[in-house]
């Protein structure tokens, strides 16, 4: 049950969210959608906590509501709907600080038409219909149970956007858009989301190299209308995956699978991958695989494996110390290379890093410096001076530092040759003049002022309050 009534006023709690969210940094026109937007009425009468605590409506309404507005994610399906799993979260609502930072990665103006990948519970569709009005937002849902529960809520609550059943990554969708934000994790940024977006428009996704992985960051592409998006990672962020990617490509070994290099060490190599924001380093440092953690029987703890996603190398990583590996890639070796050419650049966070879309690619692929390989990072080569590390991404592109901006990325092989400059993501580029740092005026129906953003690549329209 969705868009019910506890009989109790939230607009207090929800005044009081919308403080917290401003307090902390959101813009006051997006940190305003939060008192105006019940999120109540989106979220059913049993839903669990960022701790799996279970919330139930009939057992205490009160500590339903209050829980409501706290800034946390609340899980509102398990399992894909079935009642014979594990418990394991498939939907959920997200935490509203994530949604208002997400909100305020896209750079909505006035006027333009969003689209949501992954409607969920219908908030953040309602969110947006109360920014823009409801005939400027399209939302799409592969799972149809959560579309009508999301399409009653949404309607009973007064908005009305375009709601789709499908696959947001391959389902046609009505006329193009200007932004799209995405609610579900992907490693491979669909084609189909470049088709969409119309002339220099921009995708805000949850992003993470190795599929399946449990942490990510978020991407904010911004696209050119040639079939290239390329942006910055706006810090760490974890999503639940997009259905058709929740699955790691690269299959884990068998706990009885002979190795064929076998080394003994102290201290426990496992250490990296069990730091959630190192892993995801090196996950973005290192091409084409894929770890997770098993347990072989009569085992006391759980070993850490690794598996390429284009060939048959692995590794495990045991807490005794042992390292077993096979294959013609030496996994583990590739990320000591990795670990201490980040370490050598002074261990840069993920906003630091950057991705690039590129369609005229039209293929997957890595590189390296070493030639006659086909994927991995120069195992080889001294940390201090790699010139391509590589990411199993759409379309082709290099990892490097940028010699000009501070920063590496990912970016097109064709585009950004090595020891080029690369391009600066807090520029901008005129139509009619060469690129410059400036800033937007941009003004909200809703706003008796406007209100000066930063660029984030791409010109702004101006726009006066008469024509929002």
């Amino acid at each position: 049950m969705s868009g019910h009534s506890t009989g109790r006023d939230h607009a207090p709690l929800a005044a009081s969210l919308a403080g917290r969210l401003r307090d902390s940094g959101t813009p006051e026109h997006i940190a305003r959608l939060f008192a105006r937007v019940p999120r109540h009425r989106f979220l059913p009468d049993v839903y669990w906590t960022e701790d799996r605590t279970r919330v139930d409506w009939t057992e205490d309404p009160g500590n339903w509501l209050r829980t409501a507005y706290t800034d946390q994610a609340l899980t509102t399906q398990r399992d894909d709907g079935r009642d014979d799993g594990m418990g394991v979260p498939t939907s959920s609502s997200s935490a509203p600080g994530v949604m208002a930072r997400m909100l305020t990665a896209a750079r909505i103006e006035p006027d333009q038409r969003v689209l949501e990948i992954g409607t969920g519970t219908g908030f953040n569709a309602a969110l947006l219909s109360e920014l823009l009005g409801a005939r400027n937002v399209a939302t799409i849902e592969v799972d149809e149970a959560l579309t009508e529960t999301a399409r009653t809520s949404l309607y009973t609550a007064g908005y009305t956007p375009d709601i789709i059943v499908g696959d947001g990554e391959q389902t046609p969708r009505p006329a193009s858009v200007h932004r799209i934000i995405a609610t579900c994790t992907v490693s491979r940024v669909p084609w189909s989301w470049l088709d969409q977006v119309r002339g220099r428009g921009r995708i805000v996704t949850p992003w993470s190299p190795t599929p399946g992985a449990p942490g990510g960051v978020l991407a904010v592409l911004d696209t050119d209308g040639s079939g290239l998006a390329e942006g910055a990672f706006e810090g760490s962020l974890a999503f639940m995956w997009s259905r058709n990617q929740r699955r790691p490509e690269g299959a884990s070994p068998a706990t009885d699978t002979h190795p064929g290099h076998v080394e003994n060490g102290t201290g426990d190599p496992r250490e990296p991958w069990l730091d959630g924001e190192e892993a995801l380093l090196l996950s973005l440092l290192m091409p084409d695989w894929a770890f997770g953690m098993r347990r072989k029987p009569g085992a006391d703890e759980p070993h850490v494996w690794l598996a390429s996603t284009r060939c048959g190398s692995w590794a495990r990583l045991h807490a005794d110390g042992r390292v077993e590996q096979d294959g013609d890639r030496l996994l583990v070796q590739e990320a000591r290379t990795a670990r201490q050419w980040w370490r050598s650049r002074g261990e840069p966070g993920v906003d630091r890093f950057g991705l690039t879309v590129d369609r005229a690619a039209g293929r997957r692929r890595c590189g390296s410096t070493t030639p006659g390989t086909s994927c991995g990072p120069p195992t080889g080569s001294s940390p201090e001076t790699p010139r391509a590390l590589t990411a199993a991404v759409s379309g082709a592109r290099c990892w490097r530092a940028s010699p000009h901006a501070g920063k590496a990325h990912y970016g097109s092989v064709a585009r950004c040759p090595h020891g080029r400059p690369s391009r600066s993501w807090t520029t901008s580029r005129n139509r009619s003049g060469p690129r410059k740092q400036r800033g937007r005026r941009l003004g909200f129906p809703h706003r008796k002022s406007p209100i000066r953003l930063p660029n984030r690549g791409f010109p702004l329209r101006r726009r006066s309050r008469k024509t929002a």
